[in-house]
């Protein structure tokens, strides 16, 4: 009987203790005397691609964008990435023709460039994604040929692509819209017009004209 009266005891003074810490938790929070309990924020992952953002390294990239290209000719169009080199050393690296350009991006061990245009035949030399090297300088070559005349644009896309929450997820970091104009030499117009109508030519043309010299010749012997 002691016993079970001591065990009740002793239930009814952890209650009531746990009791009076609670009121004296809610009184010193209520005057400043404890901190708060603050409930950690969900995970956010759009801060994740922030942070991981942040902690890319900064390089730079070369480029060369030609102004002309004549509509039969094929042109050639460069990028250089480095995290090393600076960027006009890499501009003079560039062998393909065209005004020279430069930027500096954020960079991540695997980067990924294209370039497109509706208007043009575009060949990648080079494969469009590649691992980056800190001390090798990274560099992708597109062969690119006209369609059509006129006036029309190539967008250069650099990507980083980040790993977020395990899986390799592409990221645009900088994206390079160039308008390339297209001209036709007038040499280069004329001979394209005589290669397709050679035949209607030397109907409509040369044979008449070799004809008119023939008779002036044989008339002037008769004479």
């Amino acid at each position: 009987m002691k016993t079970r009266t001591k065990v009740v005891g002793g239930l009814i003074g952890a209650v009531v203790l746990c009791v009076l810490l609670g009121m004296f938790w809610t009184v010193s929070v209520e005057y400043g005397d404890l901190p708060p309990v603050t409930v950690p924020p969900p995970d956010d992952r759009f801060s994740a691609v922030d942070r991981i953002l942040q902690d890319l390294e900064l390089g730079n990239i070369a480029f060369n964008a030609p102004q002309t290209i004549n509509l039969r000719e094929t042109a050639v169009i460069q990028l250089m990435l480095s995290l090393e080199t600076p960027t006009e050393e890499l501009k003079q690296m560039i062998e393909a023709a065209g005004e020279k350009e430069g930027a500096r991006i954020r960079v991540s061990d695997r980067m990924e460039a294209r370039l497109s245009g509706p208007n043009f035949a575009i060949t990648a030399i080079t494969p469009e994604l590649q691992a980056v090297s800190r001390i090798d300088i990274t560099e992708w070559k597109w062969e690119v040929k006209p369609s059509s005349h006129g006036r029309h644009n190539l967008h250069l896309t650099v990507s980083a692509l980040l790993n977020v929450d395990g899986a390799s997820t592409p990221r645009v970091i900088r994206t390079f819209d160039k308008m390339l104009e297209v001209e036709v030499a007038w040499h280069q117009r004329v001979g394209s017009f005589v290669e397709e109508n050679w035949q209607w030519l030397w109907a409509a043309i040369l044979v008449p004209l070799v004809g008119w010299l023939w008779k002036r010749k044989s008339g002037r012997a008769d004479g």
